[in-house]
């Protein structure tokens, strides 16, 4: 795939000015560790194969069936509307977004056999003043492209408050033939973004959003309804796009990978990871990872990766944060943003 934009590109349209004002994330059960893996004869892994592959240790799946998307976004979602200081009926835009949710096959919620995470979210949390919709067919990209979604709508709608909630769970829909499928992990992840028309810079600086469908069966789902990833055309293709939108997002800003503070990437694979890292020429200490621990989460990768290490205290507020991801087929791109 070549990497092709306009010769001239207009300049990002304004929005109401908005603050990062809380996030949240949420993993079931114990961890999984690789020796799981190791146990399937059909796979044939070992731990130190998964390691130097993907750079996965472990990861989480919910031992509970009826512990769904919808049960882990409410849990994220919680913890981001304390860490705003607000309660569900300060919420006026939900915005909800999975990779892996399937009608009936691997249903949202317990007690509903759909695929959609928001309306469910909306009961669960009691957010019933809230506009709520999901943004689909971007998957592990969905942070990102919910986050530009929230800002618009806070400014067009005239309101104050947008939740995105990202919630995985791959476990019922993966093949554990092929060897991607140590990969995935479940889990979810959540933000709010505030309205703030007093401030004088957006905490959502500014992103950059791609699209291109020539690629779209790099993702598919098989007759057993199991998905199908083809690894090596992601690996070959997902560090040029990423690299691609991460500089043109530095460079319309007038920056510099080493003016950014934080690098958030999509959770996907360690040695793409790294890849880019290079190419960007930042420090291996700058990039954040949850990746080893929680393995790849899709949509759920950059919120709980970043709202892991704003609980640790290592991303302090005004923090300046470069994120980029890449799902299905292909949509990516980078987002600029403080915290707080």
């Amino acid at each position: 795939m070549t990497v092709t934009h306009r010769a001239t590109e207009a300049p990002p349209i304004t929005a109401a000015p908005v603050t990062l004002s809380g996030v949240g994330h949420y993993f079931p059960g114990e961890p999984l560790t690789n020796a799981y893996f190791e146990g399937l004869d059909d796979l044939d892994v070992t731990d130190e194969w998964i390691r130097r592959h993907t750079g996965v240790q472990a990861r989480h799946w919910p031992e509970d069936e009826n512990e769904r998307h919808v049960e882990m976004g409410r849990e994220a979602a919680l913890r981001a509307l304390d860490d705003a200081g607000l309660t569900p009926d300060d919420v006026d835009v939900l915005i909800g977004t999975t990779a892996t949710a399937r009608p009936r096959t691997n249903r949202s919620s317990a007690g509903n056999r759909y695929m959609d995470i928001s309306l469910p979210l909306q009961h669960q949390l009691g957010v019933k003043q809230a506009v709520c919709f999901d943004v689909t067919a971007v998957a592990c990209a969905g942070f990102l492209y919910g986050s530009v979604v929230a800002r618009s709508l806070l400014g067009s709608l005239g309101v104050r408050n947008a939740l995105v909630v990202c919630a995985e769970r791959p476990q019922d829909i993966l093949n554990t033939k092929f060897r991607n499928s140590v990969l995935f992990g479940a889990g979810a992840g959540a933000a709010v973004w505030t309205r703030d028309d007093e401030r004088a810079e957006s905490g959502l600086i500014d992103a950059v959003l791609r699209s291109d469908g020539e690629h779209y069966g790099a993702f598919d789902i098989d007759d057993n309804d199991r998905m199908v990833m083809k690894g090596k055309l992601v690996g070959e293709l997902g560090p040029d796009l990423l690299t691609d939108a991460a500089t043109r997002i530095l460079e319309r800003n007038g920056l510099t990978s080493q003016d950014v503070r934080w690098i958030i990437p999509h959770q996907g694979n360690l040695n793409m990871i790294q890849e880019v890292a290079k190419r960007l020429d930042a420090p291996e200490d700058k990039v954040l990872l949850n990746l080893p621990r929680r393995g790849n989460t899709s949509s759920v990768g950059v919120p709980s990766c970043l709202s892991e290490h704003i609980a640790s205290g290592v991303v302090a507020p005004g923090d300046l944060i470069l994120s980029i991801s890449i799902g299905r087929g292909f949509s990516w791109g980078a987002m600029l943003y403080r915290y707080q």
